[in-house]
């Protein structure tokens, strides 16, 4: 199971027609395959020139897919930091393949590139929930810094808070002494069965570049209760239900 590899082959296109806001669930069910393979690996943060490192373990990603340019038939994801302006006055470079984008909402694993006539793809992965294995950590002085945030969490009691992510990955180790961020793929016997059942959190529904009030709405609402909920099913999580 290579992310890499199934990220740089992955166009949307080619499964057949979809539909921009996925009521046939055909995008959640193309996404599907690169959320297992998030979810079956992890980061390794290592110190430099030391055997020490810990692993840190995504449970639930959130999808997002935006394309640039204009047309009926495509996907827009106005929820997506990451794109050119609502003006078309400015616009933003694609990001190289697997960049950490770090964000309001937590850290972004990000799949970006070029389509069709130039336009860019926003493609990415939000670190939703994570748990961290230090079990390969060597302590030593000051090392337990922020422990008390992550410690206590596991694969079946995950750190559901996005942004402690930021700590998870750039807190474990000096910059005085270096460190590195590596992600690394499961193979076939760690693949997670994972379930795509649920909205994205706190994701509201946009009509073009605004999101729909609650005002305006009877419908389901974010978590939050300001917004219609997006009804787009691109959250995924492992499923601790192995009969399922």
């Amino acid at each position: 199971m290579e992310l890499k590899n199934e990220i740089t082959k992955f166009n949307l296109r080619e499964n057949g027609e979809v539909d921009k806001d996925d009521k046939n669930g055909k995008i959640s069910e193309a996404f599907k395959p690169i959320a297992e393979m998030i979810l079956s690996g992890y980061f390794k943060v290592s110190k430099n020139n030391s055997a020490s490192y810990v692993t840190v373990h995504p449970t639930c990603v959130e999808m997002y897919y935006h394309e640039e340019g204009e047309g009926d038939d495509k996907i827009k994801d106005y929820i997506v930091y990451h794109r050119n302006s609502n003006d078309g006055k400015k616009e933003v470079s694609v990001f190289p393949l697997g960049v950490l984008h770090n964000h309001v909402s937590g850290i972004d694993l990000t799949f970006e590139r070029m389509g069709e006539n130039n336009n860019p793809i926003r493609f990415s992965a939000l670190i939703r929930e994570f748990w961290v294995d230090k079990s390969h950590k060597i302590e030593e002085s000051h090392e337990n810094y922020g422990e008390e945030n992550i410690k206590a969490y596991t694969e079946s009691n995950p750190e559901k808070r996005s942004t402690y992510l930021y700590e998870a990955l750039y807190s474990q180790y000096s910059v005085f002494d270096g460190f590195s961020v590596q992600w690394v793929d499961g193979n076939e016997d760690e693949r997670k069965e994972i379930r795509c059942v649920k909205n994205r959190l706190n994701v509201a529904e946009y009509d073009h570049f605004e999101k729909i009030p609650a005002s305006k709405t009877k419908e389901q609402l974010t978590k939050n209760k300001n917004y219609k909920q997006c009804q787009r099913m691109w959250s995924y999580s492992i499923n601790e239900d192995k009969t399922k």
